[in-house]
């Protein structure tokens, strides 16, 4: 779908040319030794995760792709690369777990595993439909999240290396403070990490040999001495820097949200506006009707704190934001008229409208301003389309 098969109406504007230089800055800090695993879990964080890996594979700008779960594997076009599964193993046996292992075993997808348990009914399914599953088995060094506890671990990866339908491809964990620089936490899981893993990837001497991984974004652009084989960047890739936007690492956000001015209308001084009039004009002044609301992920807690930018000019959001609708105030845009675009999500980092402001604004962070954007909202391109990659494995 091209950017103006939707106008008029609410649209994700996703440039995968900005995707592209994205991942040509990650590139660069890790080098080529180092292979990329890009997180498109989550529907690439709302950018649209078909398109970003078919960006990604066209390009050979990524070794892997990650999702968190299942379904969102089995809804990735095939594009060549190989895909990892987040989501630890469980309840192998029950409800629609089994054919979704079975599928992933069939795809060759690497399956997550925290525990022998998980380990032997993997194998077990393989076995029996002729296959020889990839898995990597998860280390909780310090976040007390999902994985083995680093104690156990040596336990969990014999067991993986001694089922003759498993094959161990990868060792890894999940740092909890990556993005504070010099953090002890950070380093101290690491050391863990490689207490577990190194004694064990030095004495193996069978098959290859499994990659490691632990670092996200920001591990990866604080912590060059933490790259190990490999690297996840989610994040960075959608073009927000874990640091704030006054780095100078010159990435570029990927995504730019825009609406229609549905209605504009003039009020007099002391006219109020939305549920619960909590705002009052204070003078004679427009106001313009924008078909967005927290039901599409624009948070009710921006209502009379966030601006927009209409026109190139910024203009604030007044009264609360309701169900499917905002309403802002355009005194300060005296061009603005019905059907002009108005920016609520602009790809400017220093932008009142900015991820970073918005999040700012919501008490959170831009992970959640994109992954809550709703279906309501058109996902389109604004440059070259990607096209179908050519299915070939990249090593």
């Amino acid at each position: 779908m091209d950017a103006h098969t939707c106008l008029g109406e609410p649209r994700l504007l996703i440039s995968h040319e900005a995707l592209r230089h994205n991942a040509g800055v990650l590139r660069a800090a890790v080098g080529d030794s180092v292979r990329i695993c890009a997180i498109l879990k989550a529907d690439a964080y709302g950018h649209g995760a078909a398109a970003v890996a078919r960006t990604l594979a066209r390009g050979r700008l990524a070794d892997a792709l990650a999702v968190a779960n299942l379904d969102e594997a089995s809804a990735l076009p095939e594009v060549g690369l190989p895909v990892i599964v987040f989501r630890p193993v469980e309840n192998v046996y029950v409800g629609r777990q089994r054919n979704q292992l079975e599928e992933a075993i069939e795809r060759g997808w690497t399956l997550t595993i925290c525990s022998a348990a998980a380990a032997g009914d993997v194998a077990r399914l393989a076995l029996a439909r002729g296959k020889r599953a990839t898995v990597q088995v998860k280390i909780d060094t310090g976040m007390s999240r999902s994985g083995v506890d680093d104690i156990e671990a040596k336990e969990v990866i014999e067991a993986v290396s001694q089922q003759p339908s498993l094959r161990l491809g990868g060792l890894c964990t999940h740092f909890a403070c990556a993005d504070e620089l010099d953090d002890v936490a950070t380093a101290e899981q690491f050391r863990r990490f490689c207490e577990v893993t190194d004694g064990w990837v030095d004495a193996n001497r069978t098959g290859r040999r499994p990659i490691r991984h632990a670092a996200n974004t920001a591990g990866m652009l604080l912590h060059p001495d933490m790259h190990l084989d490999m690297v996840r960047p989610g994040l960075g890739l959608y073009g927000i820097d874990p640091m704030g936007p006054a780095t100078g690492r010159q990435l570029k956000p990927v995504m730019k949200w825009v609406a229609p001015l549905l209605m504009v209308r003039t009020v007099r001084k002391g006219t109020s506006v939305g549920y619960g009039l909590t705002w009052t004009a204070p003078r004679d002044t427009r106001l313009g009707l924008v078909p967005v609301g927290y039901a599409d992920g624009y948070m009710r807690s921006y209502s009379n704190r966030a601006k927009v930018i209409v026109n190139g000019v910024a203009a604030a959001v007044v009264g609360r934001v309701s169900m499917d609708l905002i309403t802002v105030e355009l005194g300060s845009v005296p061009s603005a008229q019905q059907g002009d675009e108005v920016t609520l999500l602009k790809d400017d980092p220093a932008s009142p409208a900015s991820a970073y402001a918005l999040a700012e604004l919501g008490g959170t962070i831009p992970y959640e301003i994109f992954c809550r954007i709703g279906s309501r909202v058109h996902r389109v391109a604004v440059d070259e389309v990607a096209a179908e990659a050519p299915e070939r494995a990249v090593g």
